[in-house]
C-alpha cells in the first residue's frame, strides 16, 4: 500500500529509508513536503509510530 504523510521539516531521505527498512518500507521519497512510501498494510501502523517518534512526521 502507498502512504502519504506531511513532514514536520526537511530530512535526508536516506535516513528515512533506513528507518523504514525493518518494516518493509520501500520507494520512500519526499514530494512537496510530503513523505511517500510503499509498505505492507500490516506494518503501516508500526512504521507510522516510529516515524512520529523520530520526528519526521506529525
Amino acid at each position: 500500500m502507498k502512504v502519504f504523510y506531511p513532514m514536520k521539516s526537511t530530512f535526508d531521505v536516506k535516513e528515512i529509508k533506513e528507518t523504514l527498512k525493518p518494516f518493509g518500507g520501500r520507494c520512500a521519497k519526499i514530494v512537496d513536503g510530503t513523505l511517500e512510501y510503499q509498505i505492507k498494510e500490516e506494518n503501516e501502523q508500526d512504521a507510522h509510530v516510529c516515524l512520529q517518534e523520530k520526528g519526521y512526521i506529525d
